[in-house]
């Protein structure tokens, strides 16, 4: 009887902790976008209004937001699932060369944070200091047409590139798996190779792609790093980019409920689109594509152009990975930033290494990393644990609605969810948590919940209940069945998760930078872009070469995580 009533009282409090670090950001939120007083955090009836929508959605420059915004979204999502698709289907229905080669390949661009990509596209394609301008301009005379970056053409291109690894191994198992019988039927009917892929492959992908397309809208909608890279120095807003401006680059008090009523629109159409996602892999059953009869891919024959399309595949991880780590580890032995040359190579230098080295406040930033990140991934892991378990192995009446609450954070960019946490911290003034590093750690927590409850809700569903039926028949408690049985099955999961989690809370710098306060509380992320907008491009670079180099250690981690998942569910069927 004491351990059902503990167990009962440790799923509430499970359930009320979720719903309150969820629910209560996002209520503050709602009603600092009403409060017209100055400073944050004033909700009496006096400063209670819809000034900040009508000032907001009155104000011309909201629309050429929004024109900024879908242009970005639209066109960097259009160009990463066209490469995506391509690459996918190269991999897996073509005799292309080298494939092992482009399907490790293509996830490794993970590694390249998207604030460290547009940062060495910029040391590349910036008109005043980029070294492929300055290398035209050697060659055609200083009125030679220049690659401007700083454009939303830049920020499409990048952003596209950062979107196609993830597109990529969602793509990959439906073709893989995909019956060739209508591609078979349509080949000996006579259709060219173009036309079957037109006709037949792409139009029984059509629903898994719209689906892929809406998850990667929904993933450029909430970047912020790209944009703050390469919008904020030319003055093109997007929405992220927008609120940041609000709040931490106002000249004067920051209009906090503008904010506010700005990502009101924004959290809007994130959920909008998010339902959209899940109708449609609701309905993508429809479309089956994979029967129960055992066959093989029909693989076509490239023929003179499997080379060409070699190439082409090679083309992207150079521009993706290879090309931003090169560009970062040349800038990081310059003394001064300069352009490739032979004379360069007789004042290359460590010092920029030295002084990470040396500068305190890298230290007290990559203390400051360990410790967030350690926190963050640890956590997530914990409570992603604790809310499967309840949601997967019990009972309890609020278990459905608590599965709802922990995807929801899937849906709230990571921008408007540092505002709404940034609100939360102010009211709870009791709590010393605001400009904290445990403030971007609770923050990270929620914003990574969703993926951690997915990750275990699976792994859990692959756990028979005999065996912890059985150790409940033998006398052991929950919390031993638990750790005794539960964890040790799970271990690949949840090392999987806390890895997947450190890789993206090291490189993700939007909510950081809403949330910390002075620079005895910054991370890696923020002190980079601070000292990118001071000009220390080669300390920069220094750092950016390091941190890409552990990255890669972490994707490669990962994904030797999953191939051993992968055969350990072989194994076991």
């Amino acid at each position: 009887m004491g351990e059902n009533l503990r167990l009962h009282l440790g799923q509430h409090a499970i359930f009320f902790l979720v719903f309150f670090l969820v629910l209560a950001p996002l209520s503050f939120l709602i009603l600092g976008s009403f409060s017209t007083a100055r400073l944050p955090g004033d909700f009496s009836l006096d400063a209670m209004g819809l000034v900040n929508y009508l000032k907001v959605y009155s104000d011309p420059g909201t629309y050429e937001l929004f024109t900024n915004t879908v242009i970005y979204v639209g066109g960097s999502a259009s160009f990463g699932i066209i490469m995506a698709v391509s690459l996918a289907w190269l991999v897996e229905r073509t005799n292309m060369p080298g494939k092992t080669l482009v399907y490790a390949g293509v996830p490794m661009t993970l590694a390249v944070p998207g604030m460290l990509q547009a940062m060495a596209w910029v040391l590349l394609l910036s008109p005043r200091i980029g070294f492929i301008n300055q290398l035209l301009k050697d060659l055609f005379g200083p009125d030679a047409p220049v690659i401007d970056v700083y454009s939303l053409g830049g920020m499409v291109f990048i952003e596209g590139l950062r979107l196609v690894p993830t597109a990529f191994l969602m793509l990959v198992p439906l073709m893989r798996s995909m019956d060739p019988a209508l591609e078979e039927a349509a080949a000996v009917s006579g259709a060219r190779p173009v036309a079957t892929l037109r006709k037949v492959t792409l139009r029984l992908l059509a629903p898994a792609l719209v689906a892929v397309m809406i998850y990667q809208a929904m993933t450029a909608l909430e970047v912020f790093e790209i944009p703050g890279i390469l919008g904020l120095p030319a003055g093109i807003y997007v929405f992220s980019t927008k609120i940041y401006a609000i709040v931490r680059t106002a000249t004067f008090m920051p209009v906090y409920g503008q904010a506010n009523a700005l990502a009101m629109v924004y959290l809007f159409i994130a959920v909008a689109t998010t339902f959209l996602y899940t109708r449609m892999i609701s309905r993508a059953e429809r479309y089956a594509i994979i029967t129960g009869k055992g066959y093989r891919p029909r693989l076509l024959d490239l023929g003179k152009w499997k080379i060409p399309a070699l190439a082409c595949a090679l083309l992207f991880l150079f521009f993706a990975i290879v090309l931003p780590f090169l560009v970062f580890l040349y800038a990081s032995f310059l003394p001064y930033l300069q352009a490739p040359s032979w004379n360069v190579l007789k004042v290359l230098t460590l010092k920029n290494y030295r002084l990470l080295a040396e500068y305190g406040e890298v230290g007290s930033a990559l203390k400051n990393t360990v410790l967030m990140v350690a926190t963050t991934a640890t956590s997530t892991v914990v409570l992603s644990f604790l809310v499967s378990l309840v949601v997967i192995r019990s009972k309890f009446w609020g278990r459905k609605l608590l599965d709802q609450l922990a995807f929801m954070p899937h849906a709230i960019p990571g921008i408007v969810i540092g505002i709404a946490f940034f609100w939360l911290f102010l009211q709870l003034d009791f709590l010393p948590l605001y400009g904290t590093i445990w403030a971007i750690s609770i923050g990270f927590t929620i914003s990574f919940l969703a993926y951690g409850t997915r990750s275990m809700n699976a792994a859990l569903l692959q756990i028979h209940k005999e065996l912890e039926e059985a150790a409940y028949v033998s006398g052991a408690p929950p919390w031993r069945t638990m750790w005794r049985i539960f964890v040790p099955l799970m271990m690949p999961t949840l090392v999987g998760v806390w890895i997947w989690v450190v890789l993206h809370a090291v490189r993700i710098a939007g909510m950081p930078l809403m949330l910390y306060e002075g620079p005895d509380n910054q991370v890696l992320a923020i002190l980079i872009w601070n000292m990118w907008d001071e000009g220390y491009i080669p300390a920069v670079a220094a750092i950016g070469t390091l941190l890409m180099i552990v990255l890669l250690l972490l994707t490669l981690a990962v994904r030797f995580l999953g191939f051993r998942r992968q055969t350990m569910q072989i194994g076991g069927t």
